[in-house]
């Protein structure tokens, strides 16, 4: 869902950026591409130029790139000094630039091993960057803390009707290009989905799999990236900023005005129909909900962007790993963490396909998490028990 902050302000100016980084005596530090590869490695893969719009004035500096995730990433920094301005960006930069080549099952990049590389050849044993190995640990971990409603090896089913909805959607949604996957087609690739066939070596930093096995990071990757880059900021010294990674939206500190920062929940209905629906013509109703925090992260999950129809039927892109299906129900759930800010993705996806009491419950149990679950299209909602301490009604 399309998590819009209503403070930000125009981008006017595009400036030429070096690519010094902020000098920092953290741990963290370490982690940065910078001190990691060789200058021709950093050349090829780590430019902070040409790779981001930047602008700093007076009261704020703001970097945009949409070359990595798939998606637009944009942070907005307030309060800083010029001069660490631009390498608080560029470092925050890098580490999206490092997720990005790591976690991606796309592409493979010479300078890594990534999710790409160990798909292709998954019974091979591989080295990977400890970086990595964290990333994956926490995908297997969760499919236990989720009762299986997160798996990273769901990959192969994943594949399945991704391959489906792309022929239907180049086809122009013809009814002879558009189909679902058979269920004897979904039961042979669930046999490659069992997260036990995952063998990581959380010391020595290896990982192989069952042959036929493939992962995939798209649940976890992108919330993942996006605390990594809140952690780089503030060790770099920043103390008032946002993060939007792609709809992951993630606050730190207050508005310069000395309000919260405030991030507005696109109405995905709205969204859906392209704002052709009577409600949608008003600025208060492209928007269904107006969320609040100086230190939190906001993001959704659902299923109106991604999505092909068959003999009528609408299938989205968020598979049920108890089902092999995409969830029939409901249109889109909306979470607000105020700590585990690092799995916010994780958290969205599974309430999401988690049966709305049982998803209910979990929320209920838990401090750290509210959420709002929007079910259908006349816009009924559910709402944790705490939600609305987070929109002030």
């Amino acid at each position: 869902m399309k998590l819009i902050n209503q403070h930000l302000t125009t981008l006017v100016i595009l400036l030429a950026i070096s690519s010094t980084v902020f000098a920092s005596s953290d741990p963290l530090a370490n982690n940065l591409p910078q001190n990691k590869y060789p200058p021709a490695t950093l050349s090829n893969f780590y430019q902070c130029e040409n790779n981001a719009l930047i602008n700093i004035n007076d009261d704020e500096a703001s970097l945009n790139t949409v070359n990595y995730f798939g998606t637009s990433v944009s942070i907005t920094l307030y309060n800083v000094e010029h001069k660490k301005a631009k390498s608080m960006l560029c470092n925050a930069l890098s580490v999206i630039q490092e997720y990005h080549y790591l976690a991606s099952n796309y592409s493979t990049y010479g300078h890594v091993t990534n999710i790409k590389t160990i798909n292709e050849s998954p019974a091979e044993k591989h080295q990977i960057d400890p970086l990595l190995t964290e990333l994956i640990a926490a995908g297997i971990d969760w499919h236990q803390r989720s009762g299986g409603y997160f798996n990273i090896a769901l990959s192969p089913v994943i594949d399945l009707w991704r391959t489906h909805r792309f022929a239907c959607l180049k086809g122009n949604s013809q009814a002879s290009e558009c189909s679902i996957p058979s269920q004897t087609e979904l039961n042979h690739a669930a046999l490659l989905t069992n997260i036990d066939d995952v063998s990581l070596d959380r010391v020595h930093n290896t990982v192989r799999m069952k042959p036929g096995m493939s992962i995939d990071l798209g649940g976890i990757a992108k919330g993942w990236m996006a605390e990594k880059v809140y952690d780089q900021l503030k060790v770099d010294g920043a103390e008032q900023f946002i993060i939007n990674a792609g709809g992951n939206i993630r606050h730190l500190g207050l508005h310069p005005e000395g309000r919260q920062f405030a991030t507005a929940v696109e109405d995905p209905v709205c969204k859906k129909s392209n704002y052709q629906l009577a409600k949608c013509n008003e600025p208060s109703g492209q928007y269904h909900e107006v969320i609040t925090g100086k230190d939190i992260t906001v993001v959704s999950s659902g299923n109106y962007l991604r999505y092909f129809v068959v003999n009528g039927q609408q299938y989205h892109h968020l598979i049920d790993p108890k089902t092999l299906y995409p969830k029939p129900k409901g249109i889109a759930t909306t979470v607000v963490l105020n700590s585990h800010q690092l799995y916010a993705d994780v958290i969205s996806t599974m309430l999401f396909l988690m049966p709305l009491q049982t998803a209910l419950d979990y929320v209920n149990k838990r401090d750290y998490i509210e959420a709002v679950w929007y079910l259908n299209e006349q816009g009924d909602k559910v709402k944790s028990n705490k939600f609305d301490s987070f929109t002030g009604n």
